[in-house]
């Protein structure tokens, strides 16, 4: 059974009738509690006065679900709220803003908001008690309450008078007495506003009082254990700053003293995103740092290594441009032609931009001096708007300039490629190793193999210098080299590489590249750039031919220089300062001194004997002169001229071939290879000559020595020979062709596997030239020689059996 019963002394009104309403913002009025709030909204102030005027100075006390609102609607008010009774009223000096003073009273369900004479009131019912006959629990839970908030108080250090009239109060004032001392937050006010049952409300009530306590006990434990850490804080900022004086009186550096700091050490680790693995070693090498005398060598030692993580760049990487026209437009700004070059770049650059995760491969240019290979890779640097650092390898001999050198070793350092990541401060830069084909090795160790790991996409995020002896993750880096010539470069090193051939520079190009680049840089460099220099395209054609023998432009360039330096000497030394000067094919002589290089003379046929073949070089294609004589011997063959294994191989084997064919032709010595020697001579003996591109010259000069047949000068000839007389392909074609225009030939003789390579010479050089295929030696003598050499069959049986 269950007694309904009013808390407090407000009579009902029986109809229901209305009173004003006052909305409070985060604020909750209790029934027997007083309180004080400042009124300040129009309609709010309008409710007090009507609550003075016409309600027996009662209002009733709301609470705003949000604060944010200035008029809040009736969605935005609690349902619940207390009667109060206005105590006192006082207006603040600006009259608008007024202090009111309440006192609760009854507890009130909310039924209607109304907004009339710009105030809120609503009608209302009081909520009653709910008492339980189980009063054993009731006063059970009572002095639960009781007990544990005298608890609180002690905790709390409060004044114990709070305590004192406590025990005469009912159980309602008991709650709101003690709600209202704790302070809980308004939607925990709000509920034990709204429960209408007694038991649960004092329940309530008791699990409030416990919370608190805990919460209490708690910031307290947490107080205490932030007070401990800050007074050891404190300790150790004292210790540490009397370990820096120290320091400072043995001559210890402010660095060093930072790293016999570990927790600073540890910030500064974290400060460059130094990976987990790389810490712990370390700050294990830190501990040892911090126990050894500041003087001693092995300190010096583990600064060093401990200064080289530090400098090394772990998570700073360069971001590429999205833009893949800007990178084409850059490669064509800085370097003319070169085609094929730019639109692999390109390509390269563009599956990076897809899915810039791929492991691309490494690209190495290769092609004589002065084409722009080492330009070139540093156009792609600035292209995709990275670090650029460059490694020169030439000379290399020693496997530690790669790898590094074991801390063991006195004045231990990284190799060269931890030693350039230091520099650039990117994980992600372009890096150039040029001259990949001119290392060495010896008994320090061969530094290829040691590239093998650094060039391999596969294995460089695991780059193991000896120096680090943890492994440095290298796959972000983009490697590009360079190399003159493949014979130089290891086969597993070539193996990991995309070779891009860029081959030597035709005359139309080196004009192009004159005019547009070379001329302009020299001009600027040379501090001309007032003046209008002109130099007419007669003129750099007189230069290329006659000043310069290369397949690049380097030497090119030396001797624009020149003009530069002797018109900038011209300026200065002269009183007035020209405007305009023009440098042409009569006047150059006057800037650049005799020519060179004359024209090659040309004649109609050559000695007997002598025959042109086409070479390949690192510096470019030249012309091949062979010179064969016959002198009375024992069949003797004599090889001069600095010859490599394959170009003695080669002439051995044209020599056996016409041997065994001499039947064949009208040679005027019958048993020559037993009464005569042969001697071949390669002219220009200093320069070293090998490959067996030679082949079918040799064999050509033989049979024009043997028939006393000369050979037309508008010949060259390329193309190995086999003994049973097959022509086989050879490379280098255009370095070639470029060097039989430079001497003025007309025909040139060439494999017939090489056809499909015609299609990529310069129509420049196309039109120059004829090109005669063969695919065995005897259709590189009818070429060549008229018929009167051939015998016919009869005689040639009568001199003896036909050897093919």
């Amino acid at each position: 059974m269950k007694i309904l019963k009013n808390s407090g002394t407000t009579i009902p009104d029986k109809d229901n009738s209305h009173l004003a309403v006052i909305p409070l913002r985060d604020m909750v009025l209790l029934p027997d509690s007083a309180k004080s709030f400042y009124v300040g909204r129009k309609e709010s102030i309008n409710a007090v006065e009507k609550a003075l005027k016409d309600h027996d100075k009662q209002v009733i006390v709301v609470t705003q679900t949000n604060t944010s609102d200035s008029v809040p609607e009736e969605s935005d008010i609690y349902k619940v709220g207390v009667i109060a009774e206005i105590i006192e009223v006082k207006p603040t000096p600006d009259k608008k803003v007024i202090k009111v003073n309440v006192v609760g009273k009854d507890r009130v369900s909310i039924i209607d908001f109304t907004n009339v004479n710009d105030y809120l009131s609503t009608k209302y019912e009081i909520l009653p008690d709910i008492i339980e006959h189980d009063s054993e629990k009731i006063e059970l839970l009572r002095s639960l309450i009781l007990k544990e908030f005298k608890n609180f108080i002690d905790i709390t250090k409060s004044p114990h008078e709070i305590l004192k009239n406590l025990s005469i109060t009912t159980n309602n004032e008991l709650i709101n007495i003690i709600i209202g001392y704790l302070g809980i937050n308004v939607n925990v006010q709000i509920e034990l506003l709204t429960e209408t049952s007694l038991e649960k409300r004092l329940t309530t009530t008791f699990e409030i009082i416990l919370t608190s306590i805990e919460n209490i006990q708690l910031e307290k434990k947490i107080t205490l254990e932030v007070k401990k850490r800050m007074e050891k804080s404190q300790k150790d900022f004292y210790l540490n700053e009397q370990i820096k004086e120290i320091q400072k009186e043995l001559g210890i550096n402010q660095e060093d003293g930072d790293f016999l700091n570990t927790e600073d050490f540890i910030k500064k680790m974290e400060s460059i995103n130094i990976p987990e693995t790389v810490k712990s070693k370390l700050i294990k090498e830190q501990k040892r740092f911090s126990k050894m005398p500041p003087m001693s060598q092995e300190s010096g030692l583990i600064r060093n290594y401990i200064d080289t993580f530090f400098e090394l760049p772990w998570n700073n990487r360069s971001m590429e441009p999205g833009d893949l026209n800007t990178a084409k437009d850059i490669l064509n700004k800085e370097h003319y032609s070169l085609t094929k070059v730019k639109n692999r770049i390109l390509e390269f650059l563009a599956v990076r931009k897809l899915n810039p995760e791929t492991k691309g491969p490494i690209l190495c240019f290769v092609g004589p001096p002065g084409t722009g290979k080492t330009s070139l890779a540093k156009s792609v640097a600035t292209a995709i708007e990275r670090e650029f650092v460059r490694i020169s390898l030439g000379g290399i001999r020693d496997e530690a300039e790669i790898r590094g050198h074991r801390r063991t070793y006195l004045g231990a350092l990284p190799g060269k490629i931890i030693q350039s990541m230091k520099k650039v401060k990117s994980i992600n830069p372009v890096f150039l190793l040029d001259e990949i084909d001119k290392m060495s090795s010896d008994f320090r160790g061969d530094p290829a193999s040691a590239l093998l790991e650094v060039l391999d996409p596969e294995q460089n995020s695991q780059f193991s210098d000896h120096f680090l002896e943890i492994p440095y993750n290298l796959s972000e880096v983009m490697f590009i080299c360079t190399a003159n010539s493949m014979q130089g470069i290891p086969y597993p090193l070539l193996d990991r590489m995309e070779i891009i051939n860029i081959s030597s520079y035709t005359e139309q190009e080196k004009m192009k590249i004159t005019e547009n680049f070379i001329i302009p840089k020299q001009v600027k460099e040379n501090g001309i750039s007032d003046v209008k220099l002109n130099i007419s395209s007669k003129a750099i054609i007189d230069i290329i031919r006659h000043y310069t023998m290369e397949a690049g432009v380097r030497s090119l360039q030396r001797q624009v220089a020149t003009i530069c330096r002797k018109i900038a000497k011209q300026i200065v030394l002269s009183s007035t300062k020209p405007e305009k000067l023009n440098v042409t094919q009569k006047n150059l002589h006057k800037y650049l001194g005799k020519k060179k290089y004359s024209e090659p003379s040309i004649y109609d046929f050559l000695d007997y004997g002598v025959c042109h073949g086409l070479a390949w070089s690192e510096l470019g294609g030249a012309i091949l002169p062979i010179e064969i004589v016959l002198y009375p011997g024992s069949g003797k063959i004599t090889l001069t001229g600095k010859l490599g294994d394959v170009m003695k191989e080669s002439a051995q084997t044209a020599f056996s071939y016409i041997k065994a064919n001499a039947h064949l032709y009208d040679i005027k010595y019958t048993d020559f290879y037993k009464d005569f020697d042969l001697h071949i001579h390669f002219p220009e003996g200093a320069t070293p000559k090998d490959g067996p591109s030679a082949g079918i010259a040799i064999t050509t000069g033989i049979l024009s020595a043997l028939t006393k047949t000369s050979v037309s000068a508008s010949f060259a000839m390329t193309g190995e020979i086999t003994l049973t007389g097959k022509v086989l392909a050879i490379g280098g074609l255009k370095e070639k062709t470029l060097a039989a225009i430079r001497h003025n030939k007309k025909i040139i003789i060439l494999p017939a596997d090489n056809d499909k390579d015609i299609s990529e010479l310069p129509k420049t050089v196309k039109d120059k030239l004829e090109f005669k295929y063969v695919k065995r030696a005897d259709e590189v003598f009818k070429i060549i020689f008229d018929k009167s050499i051939y015998l016919t069959k009869n005689q040639g049986s009568e001199n003896g059996e036909v050897a093919q």
